[in-house]
């Protein structure tokens, strides 16, 4: 694996979405996946993630998000609401952001790119071009 490569852990039953791999793809990012929040942590052990993704339930990525200590990972759930889902930020780059306003899918995708760009810029000072993507995604792989 390249030292530039963005890592990201999927956690949750869901997490193999594909919709939301075929984007994080798109950006060269590497996935790791983790059915539980114990599968997760343990991964979160053994190697360094820029991002995590939970697809389970909110107290799995509340559980999950608290083990990171000083990690400087960013961290998101998904959340269900009504026929789509809200992602609810939880940390940004290491720091709590419980409580911070819900992300609607298309409001979570320009997200996502920013946090994605930032870290291709922290490697070697300049975003990677990208295709383009639908301005929607939920951890489903249904549109919203």
């Amino acid at each position: 694996m390249s030292p530039s490569a963005i890592r990201v852990l999927l956690l949750g039953e869901h997490a193999t979405a594909s919709q939301l791999l075929q984007h994080l793809s798109q950006h060269d990012c590497v996935c790791s996946f983790a059915a539980s929040p114990d599968e997760g942590i343990t991964l979160f052990h053994e190697q360094d993630f820029h991002l995590i993704l939970s697809a389970g339930p909110i107290r799995d990525a509340l559980r999950a998000a608290s083990s990171l200590g000083r990690a400087s990972c960013s961290v998101f759930c998904a959340y269900a609401v009504e026929e789509s889902y809200w992602w609810l930020p939880l940390m940004k780059n290491g720091q709590s952001c419980v409580g911070t306003p819900a992300l609607r899918p298309r409001e979570f995708v320009d997200v996502l790119d920013q946090i994605l760009e930032e870290i291709r810029k922290s490697f070697d000072g300049s975003p990677k071009r990208v295709k383009k993507t639908p301005k929607s995604l939920d951890p489903t792989g249904v549109r919203a």
